[in-house]
């Protein structure tokens, strides 16, 4: 049917706007919010933030497991917290 393939295109879409946007505020965003957070609450990291952000993004881009948790975590929590209201938006 026309009218089913509309509404998944117009879901897929959204979806994907969700995803870009909450990848690109894990990886841009949190990196510094992490950084600033670890500063004030354990101390100073050796060679800053510069060298802060060189190492996450190395891993990243290493596919390392820990690192791609942390930039898609913005992303996983919305879709879990969006699963998990499912039942009461339906209601």
């Amino acid at each position: 049917m026309p009218g089913d393939r509309a509404a998944a295109n117009v879901r897929l879409h959204r979806e994907l706007r969700y995803l870009a946007v909450l990848l690109g505020f894990g990886l841009l965003a949190m990196p510094p919010l992490i950084y600033f957070a670890g500063v004030a609450t354990l101390g100073p990291y050796d060679g800053g933030l510069a060298a802060f952000l060189g190492a996450l993004y190395k891993a990243f881009f290493t596919l390392d497991g820990a690192a791609w948790l942390l930039v898609a975590g913005p992303y996983l929590l919305f879709s879990a917290i969006r699963i998990l209201t499912a039942p009461l938006r339906r209601a």
